[in-house]
């Protein structure tokens, strides 16, 4: 952002134009979205926007980092309070809560996803990573306790990566030949089969 907001009415205007922002995305999708559309959706001027952002990508940037930090949070909370629970239905729920976050706010974030060669490196999906890493270290740690850092490490992240671009490639392209609640299926058997599969190091 150019400027941080620190008065309550100017943190109210940002939130309003990140959200005009958001529905603009949602409905038009990214390319077609300007910054003239955002302020006649948000009633903040062209001019009082780019008092705080320089361009439309450093709105939506700043956008998908409060999405990135919510969506990690939410997901820590969801893994924590299923402590009782085993493996197989702690997965299922996760999976569960990736679609389910995935397809929220009125589709933002698949329009992100089309577009996901633009933010990839971006600070948000830097965000979003750590917290999926670091929910997986909880995890898998809690039920596989006999294995090593360093098996926890790898093993955590080509789980988290791998779940996360299936379910991003699948509900950005609706081309796919494969119900939901089948894909759904098959990755917690995937999964299963991975996380019990003999250690090689």
């Amino acid at each position: 952002m150019r400027k941080r907001p620190q008065q309550q009415r100017a943190k109210r205007i940002v939130d309003d134009i990140l959200e005009a922002t958001l529905y603009c995305i949602s409905q038009h999708g990214v390319l077609h979205t300007t910054t003239p559309k955002i302020a006649e959706i948000s009633g903040v001027s062209v001019g009082s926007i780019y008092q705080y952002f320089e361009n439309k990508e450093q709105i939506i940037e700043e956008l998908l980092l409060r999405k990135s930090e919510k969506l990690g949070l939410g997901f820590k909370a969801l893994v924590m309070e299923e402590q009782h629970k085993s493996i197989q239905e702690v997965i299922q729920n996760s999976i569960e809560f990736g679609f389910e976050s995935l397809k929220a706010d009125q589709g933002f974030l698949i329009e992100i996803l089309k577009n996901w060669h633009e933010y990839s490196e971006s600070e948000s999906a830097q965000v979003l990573e750590k917290h999926f890493f670091e929910v997986g270290l909880y995890v898998f740690n809690r039920f596989y306790s006999h294995w090593n850092f360093e098996t926890l490490k790898h093993k955590s992240f080509v789980i988290i990566n791998s779940t996360l671009f299936t379910m991003m490639r699948y509900v950005s392209h609706n081309q796919f030949l494969i119900e939901e609640a089948r894909l759904k299926k098959e990755l917690l058997t995937m999964l299963l089969a991975y996380l019990d599969s003999p250690n090689t190091e």
